[in-house]
């Protein structure tokens, strides 16, 4: 495939006109012809991805100022995406195409898992202190249950004796409360309202598992919510996206079946619900979700997270496989993207939540990629996190 990159290049060096043209389709005839007569399943989609990838860049190419097209990935961008999400879109490179990517490492290697987290960090802290700046909020490092949580918390606190607990996002394997409070400071600014961000171990460690996650997240409710605890369970709201939305979904579910005290509100945002990728938009939106790379969790991040096999329709980590039925769930927003492939996976957690009989509400927002809230600045997250705030005065600071 690597040939087939400098293959194209050369036809879109050559002077362009009819020749070139009829030279780059009967290339990309050719590719796709070699793609289908893979074995694999896996990989002729990862072929046919490549394939899409380069008439991308060709197209870019023949019309370098097309003002909705993102060089390296294929979707589109429609015309009413702000100018502010729309200059993120078009510059988004995918880390799977960086120069500097070399794939991921082997599941068990833990110290390279490690090290590939660990160069994230940084320029992430940094970006976050300086949001932490802008909207006039301070932090506070403390531990509930014994595990390390951060409180953010807003100049002016209008909701003494709430507080909202939050669950990063990072494949369960990266990111930190001081990584993502892009995710998490706005919100706090609009409500007026402490946040608590839980550090959860992550993946991967030995003898360790991401039901181990959910449980240190239980931990620190029940430290806040029990005797002696700072607030009480209806006093709190959990919410989380991607991977954190998943562990919204799998502590609250675990909460639910033991008949224990349960949060006011959930809201899970592009939750990983389903492991096993039977959810539509996992392969509808394949190509046009510039943040996820479905080959990439299948072949390396499950294996490192153990969630194969049995494990993947096991309802105890894809919550959407668990019947809801006959026992007490919190009112749950479940906030999408229409490009991402997880976009599905929030709307059955929907559906099953509603068929059971419980209130839950579906936001979804056109053209937005994974997490887009997290893009503060512009327009569209800040509609999106003003819903989160609504969602939340509703039915926990009303109540």
């Amino acid at each position: 495939m690597s040939d087939a990159y400098q293959r194209v290049d050369d036809i879109l060096s050559s002077g362009g006109g009819a020749e070139a043209l009829d030279q780059l389709n009967s290339e990309m005839a050719q590719l796709r012809d070699a793609c289908d007569a893979l074995s694999e399943k896996r990989q002729n989609a990862a072929c046919h991805e490549d394939v899409r990838r380069l008439l991308s860049i060709a197209t870019f190419n023949a019309d370098p100022d097309d003002p909705n097209r993102n060089k390296f990935f294929p979707t589109h961008i429609p015309d009413f995406v702000s100018p502010e999400m729309r200059e993120i879109m078009i510059n988004w490179t995918p880390n799977w195409l960086t120069g500097s990517w070399e794939g991921y490492p082997d599941p068990t290697d833990y110290g390279a898992w490690q090290s590939l987290h660990d160069e994230l960090i940084d320029p992430m802290e940094a970006a976050g202190k300086q949001l932490l700046t802008t909207l006039d909020l301070t932090t506070e490092v403390q531990e509930h249950g014994g595990v390390r949580t951060v409180m953010i918390k807003p100049s002016e606190n209008r909701h003494p004796g709430k507080v909202l607990l939050h669950l990063h996002g990072g494949a369960f394997y990266g990111n930190t409360p001081e990584t993502t409070f892009d995710r998490t400071a706005p919100l706090a600014s609009i409500m007026g309202i402490d946040i608590i961000s839980v550090d959860y171990k992550l993946m991967p460690a030995p003898d360790w598992d991401i039901l181990d996650q959910r449980d240190q997240v239980i931990d620190v409710f029940d430290a806040l919510t029990s005797d002696g605890g700072d607030y009480a369970p209806e006093d709190v709201g959990i919410f989380g996206c991607s991977a954190g939305g998943g562990l919204v979904a799998m502590s609250t579910n675990e909460m639910s079946h033991r008949g224990g005290a349960l949060p006011a509100a959930v809201v899970m945002q592009s939750p990983q619900t389903d492991f096993s990728f039977n959810s539509d938009s996992t392969w509808t939106l394949r190509y046009h979700d510039p943040r996820t790379n479905v080959d990439h969790l299948v072949d390396s991040v499950w294996p490192m997270l153990g969630v194969v096999g049995d494990k993947v329709q096991d309802p105890r980590y894809s919550t959407v496989y668990d019947n809801f039925e006959g026992r007490d769930f919190p009112p749950t927003m479940v906030q999408v993207g229409t490009k991402e492939i997880q976009m599905s996976d929030g709307i059955r957690m929907y559906g099953v939540l509603r068929s059971a009989g419980h209130e839950a509400e579906l936001d979804a927002h056109d053209a937005m990629q994974h997490c887009f809230h997290g893009h503060w600045g512009t327009p569209e997250a800040a509609e999106a996190v003003r819903r989160v705030a609504e969602f939340f005065e509703v039915h926990l600071i009303a109540e």
